[in-house]
């Protein structure tokens, strides 16, 4: 199946559901059907009650066509493997054996995990990992930043759920509820910990107007509940260029009489210091009041609860300041940095048919047959076809005169074909159209 563009595509595509614009049509284009003023603000619906139309509108033309043309992410899909080649005959090119993904149009396999006969192997993406440990709770934030010092996503932990935001993880709770919640973050997802926190809508996270879960996918190990995978969405191994921080905080002064100006001193009882010392390690980034960008740690003395750093401070004063890592804290959380898993080709561990939606096995495989193979992946068409911008236009010009209760924007056109003939026109156009685009589903 090659990939077709045509000059009808609708490209007017810059999504933004609140300001009325989705994938496959916007607020502009639903009036001019309608041939009624633009929506805004003030009229009924409003703007963004149409964009909530658009994006509910968008679901079910995916559902009816089986297929997206939207990016979609299917999450932790598991398949069997089942032999089809013995591994003495794959040479050039051949493979082992194939899975069928439940969607086509595969964008990017996220996640690619085997089962090797006592734990899954990555072989996918370029991917990170951090394992909270027992101090987890004394984490402050975890920061996952793009390729050549591009922008940052910081995610902030958040101990007391009075004060839990939409963009917080919370930490109130045990290791693995706590690496949900990041989960949850990441993808900005409605949490499954919101029996727990009282959680009302999904997460969010964005920086510099983009949004991390446009950039970075999360799962749980499904072995290891304290373990969390972050996953690039960036193109093949892109984002192998990724980088991943953790950090704490502590109350220090920088005055201490009789040490050089490039001493910190920790600030509270000698048990307290001694848990902030033991995971403070050399080369550790500090910042906060008085401290230059880019200071390090240069030396630890547990004695005197004091670190040397790498620049002298710019003045006294005691203050929070944050211990940044970039390997973790050895009592709160470890991790492991953004790292090509992949091996993709037709003569490396697998190759993948995009627009069939099948991946084989060459070189990596699992040992064992029985839902050995998890997949996370994006999948949908790159282009919205005329015919899916028409039929989504329709519905959600249906949809708008089905609620215009009131008669506000549109009017019955006296002799003319009433408001009710008008929806059903729409819906059976919308309809019709859709049942032409639907796709074959093939078992194999």
């Amino acid at each position: 199946m090659g990939i077709t563009t045509s000059p009808s595509d609708y490209t007017e595509i810059n999504p933004n559901y609140t300001q009325g614009r989705g994938f496959y049509t916007n607020a502009t284009e639903v009036a001019n059907m309608l041939q009624i003023p633009a929506f805004s603000a003030s009229t009924y619906p409003t703007l963004a009650q149409v964009g909530n139309i658009i994006k509910r509108v968008e679901g079910i033309v995916d559902d009816k066509v089986k297929r997206s043309f939207r990016p979609i992410l299917t999450k932790q899909e598991f398949h069997s493997f089942e032999y089809r080649n013995s591994p003495g005959y794959t040479l050039y090119g051949g493979y082992v054996g194939f899975i069928q993904l439940t969607k086509m149009k595969v964008r990017k396999v996220v996640s690619l995990q085997v089962w090797n006969g006592s734990n899954y192997i990555e072989i996918a993406s370029a991917q990170a990992r951090i394992t909270l440990q027992d101090e987890f709770r004394k984490l402050k934030s975890i920061t996952l930043q793009l390729p050549n010092e591009g922008v940052s996503f910081t995610l902030n932990a958040e101990n007391d759920i009075t004060n839990l935001g939409n963009d917080e993880f919370c930490t109130t709770f045990g290791i693995k509820t706590t690496n949900s919640e990041i989960e949850a973050l990441v993808n900005e997802e409605y949490p499954k910990t919101s029996q727990f926190t009282k959680a009302t809508a999904a997460k969010e996270l964005t920086s510099s107007n983009l949004s991390i879960s446009d950039f970075f996918f999360a799962q749980k190990d499904t072995q290891d509940g304290t373990t969390v995978f972050f996953s690039s969405l960036l193109s093949g191994d892109d984002g192998a260029d990724c980088v991943i921080k953790a950090s704490i905080e502590a109350n220090t002064t920088t005055v201490a009489g009789g040490f050089p100006s490039n001493v910190l001193m920790l600030v509270g009882n000698n048990a307290q210091n001694q848990a902030i010392i033991s995971n403070l390690e050399i080369g550790m980034e500090v910042s906060g009041p008085n401290i230059i960008t880019g200071t390090t740690i240069t030396s630890i003395n547990p004695v005197n609860n004091t670190v040397t750093l790498s620049n002298a401070h710019t003045g006294q004063s005691e203050a929070t300041r944050v211990f940044t890592s970039a390997t973790g804290f050895p009592n709160i959380c470890s991790i492991t940095p953004f790292t090509d898993k992949e091996t993709h080709g037709r003569l490396n561990d697998y190759w993948l048919l995009n627009e069939e939606g099948r991946i084989f096995f060459l070189q990596e495989y699992p040992y064992h047959p029985n839902n050995s193979i998890i997949v996370s992946y994006l999948a949908g068409s790159g282009r919205v076809p005329s015919a899916i911008h028409e039929a989504t236009t329709k519905m959600v010009a249906a949809e708008i005169i089905r609620h215009d209760d009131q008669s506000i924007l549109i009017a019955e056109t006296g002799a003319n074909i009433s408001t009710k003939e008008k929806y059903d026109i729409l819906r059976n156009e919308a309809m019709a159209i859709l049942k032409g685009k639907a796709d074959l589903v093939y078992l194999l």
